[in-house]
C-alpha cells in the first residue's frame, strides 16, 4: 500500500524520554485531522510493557520532568483559563493537579533539588490585550528586532521573571527579574546556584553575543561564565552531580553565521572555560532537515560522572550521541545512519535512554547500555503502520565537485517504472543538511511516482566549518552548480529517471535556490518554490531577521545596510527574472516573518509579466514552517498541489499515456 499525505495522521513521534527505577516516560505527540491541530500527551511504560496514559486531558499535557526523588512528575498543560501552567501527579498513580497559577503562560520549568518546590518562568505584559474589532489601536515599536516568525509583534516593556512554586503552597514568589528575555539552561544539584542563557547587550541591535550566568541563589548575585568571550553565543546545558563543572554549548562567534557551535567545559573552582570541541570538525548539535519530530526538549549535553559527558553531535547527515572528557577527545557512541532525537540517562547513570528516527522509521524508543554497548528497542507506536505504508530506503551520492565532496541521497520511486519523473529538492537554511531522519514529504513523493534528490550543497552543515562558509557571498554560485550536479549523480544511480522530466522544488534557502535555478536555467519542465527569497533589497528590512542575516550571508560581515543596492539586486533572482520560462508554481505563507509573503509576491509578478506559466497559492494563518507544523489541512494541502502542479507538467508523452 502506498503512502498516502493523510498516513501522517496515524504517525506518531516521541520526545522527552525519562527513566525510573520502575519504568520509563516518555512524550507522545500526534497530529489530529479531526481537529486539525497537534496534541501530546504522556506515557508511562512499565517493565511488563504495559503502558498508562498520564497528566490532564492527553491533549496539551507536554514537557515532563520527574523530581529527583521520582515521586512526582510536574508538566505543562492548559489551565482552565487557558493559559499554560505546571500540573502535579503522583508516580504511583492519582490524578493529575494544577500547581502553578500565574497570571500568564509559564514558559518552562525546573524542579529543585530537594525535590520540594519547582522553579517557575513567566512573563508579565507579555499577554495580547482585547481589542475593539472597531476601534483598533495602533501598535508602537522601538527595536530592530521587533518581530519574529511564529509569534508576530514581540511585546515591548514586559517584565521576565523567575519564581519559585512550592509543592505544598499555592502561590509563588520571585527570585530573580529582568528587563530583557533569559532562559534557564540548568540547576544546580546542591540547589545554590541556576545557569542561565541571555543576550549580553541586549539592547544593541548589531550585537549578536549570548552569554551564560550563574545566580547565586543565596546572594543573588549574577556573574557572567563567559566574559573573556565577549563575542560568543554559549547556552548553559548541565551541571555534574558535584555542580562544580557546567556544560555549555554554542559558538565562540569568530564568523557570522558560520562558526561551527561546540560544546564547552566550565570549571566553577577555577573560573576556566575550555572548549572541548576545537580538534573535531563536526556541528554541536547540528540540524537535521526534516517534516516529522514535534516538540522535542532540545537536550544537547550531560555529565555521566563528572569527567565523562555525552552531547548531540551532526555530521554528514548523522545525528549521534558522543562521549568526552575535558581531557578526552569527543567521539561517537550512539551512531549509525539515524537521528538521535531526544536522550536522557538512567538513575544510576549506567544507561542511556534515546529517542531516534531514521529514514524508514519515524520514531521509537531506545536503550543503550553503557557498559555493554549494547542497544534495544524499548517501544516502537508506528511499526504497524509502517509495515504497509511500503517506504523507500534512499541511496546515498558522494562526488567532489569544487574543492568539497558533496553528499545526498536519492528516493526512488515506491513502484518501479521502465521511465519515471524526478526532483531536485533544495533544502532551507543553508546553514542545515539533509540526513538521516523519517521525512514525510520525501516519502510521500516517491509514492506518487517520482524520485527525489536530496543533495547537500556547499553552505549547509555536517561536512566541516570551510564547507558551510563556502556559500557566503557567493550565493547562486557554486551552490547552484552543486544542486545541478547532483541531478547528473542521480541519473548515473537511476538509468530509469526520464532527463526529459526533471522538476525542482525547495523552501527557503530552498526557495530562493529554486527562484535562482529558474532565472538561470531551462532544464526543468517545471518548478515549485515555497517561502523563498526574490529580493534581497526588500528582504533586508522587512524579514523578521533581514537587518543582519542579509549582510552576514551576503557580505560575510556582522552588519551592513543597503549601500551595495546593485551587489544585493545581482545576488536577486528577481534581477534575473527575465531569463525564466519553466512554469513555477510560487507557494507562501501569508504570516510569513522569516521570507515575507512579499517575497513571493514579487516573484509572482515579475513571473506573470515576462509571460511565464505561473499560479500563486498563498496559506492564511500560516508562517516560515508550514510544511513542518503548520495547519494540518494545509499541509495536504500543499502536498497535494505540489504533485498536482508537476503531474500537470509531465511530458506530452506521459500525459496521454502512451
Amino acid at each position: 500500500m502506498a503512502l498516502k499525505a493523510t498516513d501522517l495522521f496515524k504517525l506518531v513521534s516521541l520526545s522527552y524520554p525519562i527513566a525510573t527505577n520502575r519504568g520509563y516516560f516518555f512524550q507522545e505527540n500526534r497530529i489530529s485531522e479531526a481537529d486539525n491541530t497537534y496534541y501530546q500527551r504522556i506515557c508511562f511504560v512499565n517493565p511488563r510493557g504495559q503502558v498508562t496514559v498520564y497528566g490532564t486531558d492527553q491533549k496539551h499535557d507536554r514537557h515532563p520532568k520527574l523530581s529527583p526523588d521520582q515521586q512526582w512528575l510536574a508538566f505543562l498543560s492548559q489551565a482552565a483559563d487557558k493559559t499554560t501552567q505546571v500540573f502535579l501527579q503522583a508516580v504511583d498513580g492519582g490524578v493529575a493537579h494544577q500547581l502553578s497559577a500565574e497570571k500568564e503562560d509559564v514558559t518552562d520549568f525546573g524542579w529543585q533539588p530537594d525535590s520540594q518546590a519547582v522553579f517557575l518562568q513567566t512573563t508579565i505584559g507579555a499577554k495580547k490585550k482585547l481589542s475593539d474589532a472597531k476601534r483598533p489601536h495602533p501598535v508602537t515599536v522601538t527595536r530592530a528586532q521587533y518581530k519574529l516568525n511564529g509569534v508576530g509583534l514581540l511585546p515591548e516593556n514586559v517584565t521576565y521573571e523567575l519564581r519559585v512554586q512550592q509543592r505544598r503552597q499555592k502561590t509563588s514568589h520571585i527570585v530573580m527579574q529582568r528587563q530583557h528575555d533569559f532562559q534557564v539552561g540548568a540547576i544546580a544539584p546542591d540547589g545554590q546556584k541556576i545557569a542561565f542563557a541571555a543576550e549580553r547587550l541586549p539592547d544593541d541591535p548589531n550585537d549578536f553575543s549570548q552569554a551564560t550566568y550563574l545566580l547565586d541563589l543565596t546572594t543573588k548575585q549574577v556573574t557572567m561564565v563567559n566574559d573573556h568571550l565577549p563575542q560568543a553565543e554559549l547556552t548553559p546545558a548541565a551541571f555534574s552531580a558535584d555542580s562544580q563543572q557546567l556544560l555549555l554549548y554554542g559558538s565562540d562567534n569568530h564568523l557570522p553565521n558560520v562558526s561551527q557551535g561546540h560544546l564547552w567545559h566550565y570549571d566553577l573552582a577555577n573560573q576556566k572555560l575550555q572548549d572541548v570541541a576545537d580538534d573535531v570538525d563536526f556541528d554541536i548539535p547540528g540540524y537535521v532537515n526534516g517534516d516529522f519530530q514535534q516538540d522535542l526538549s532540545g537536550k544537547v549535553a550531560d555529565f555521566v560522572t563528572t569527567d565523562y559527558y555525552l552531547t548531540i553531535g551532526f555530521d554528514h547527515g548523522k545525528t549521534s550521541l558522543y562521549a568526552g572528557g575535558p581531557d578526552e577527545r569527543l567521539t561517537p557512541l550512539i551512531e549509525g545512519r539515524r537521528h538521535v532525537t531526544d536522550f536522557t540517562l538512567t538513575p544510576d547513570h549506567r544507561g542511556v535512554m534515546f529517542t531516534e528516527s531514521t529514514m524508514t522509521i519515524p520514531s521509537r524508543l531506545m536503550y543503550f547500555d553503557l557498559a555493554t554497548e549494547e542497544e534495544m528497542v524499548l517501544y516502537d507506536p508506528n511499526r504497524r503502520i509502517t509495515r504497509s505504508l511500503g517506504l523507500v530506503t534512499p541511496e546515498t551520492f558522494n562526488f567532489n565537485r569544487a574543492g568539497f565532496e558533496i553528499e545526498g541521497w536519492y528516493f526512488p520511486p515506491q513502484k518501479a517504472t521502465a521511465s519515471h519523473p524526478a526532483i531536485l529538492y533544495v533544502h532551507g537554511g543553508p546553514a542545515v543538511g539533509y540526513g538521516y531522519t523519517f521525512f514525510h514529504e520525501m516519502q510521500y513523493l516517491a509514492a506518487k511516482g517520482y524520485g527525489v534528490i536530496c543533495p547537500n550543497p556547499r553552505g549547509g552543515l555536517g561536512y566541516g566549518e570551510a564547507f558551510t562558509a563556502a556559500v557566503i557571498k557567493h550565493y547562486g554560485q557554486d551552490d547552484y552548480k552543486d544542486c545541478l550536479a547532483a541531478i547528473d549523480e542521480a541519473l548515473k544511480l537511476d538509468t530509469t529517471i526520464d532527463p526529459e522530466r526533471l522538476f525542482v522544488a525547495g523552501g527557503s534557502y530552498g526557495g530562493f535556490m529554486t527562484n535562482w535555478i529558474v532565472t538561470h536555467t531551462h532544464r526543468f519542465k517545471a518548478a515549485v518554490t515555497q517561502r523563498s527569497i526574490a529580493n534581497w533589497l526588500s528582504m533586508y528590512g522587512t524579514s523578521d531577521i533581514g537587518y543582519y542575516f542579509t549582510p552576514w550571508e551576503l557580505e560575510g560581515k556582522w552588519t551592513g545596510d543597503l549601500s551595495d543596492v546593485q551587489g544585493l539586486w545581482e545576488f536577486s533572482p528577481l534581477a534575473h527574472i527575465d531569463f525564466a520560462k519553466t512554469p513555477t508554481l510560487v507557494m507562501h505563507s501569508e504570516d510569513d516573518q522569516r521570507c515575507p509573503i512579499g517575497q513571493g509576491e514579487e516573484f509572482y509578478i515579475g513571473l506573470k509579466l515576462h509571460g511565464v506559466e505561473t499560479k500563486f497559492m498563498r496559506f492564511p494563518k500560516s508562517n516560515h514552517d508550514l510544511s513542518r507544523n503548520g495547519l494540518p489541512n494545509l499541509r495536504m494541502a500543499r502536498l497535494t498541489a505540489i504533485t498536482d502542479w508537476f503531474d500537470a507538467h509531465q511530458s506530452k508523452r506521459e500525459a496521454k499515456g502512451e
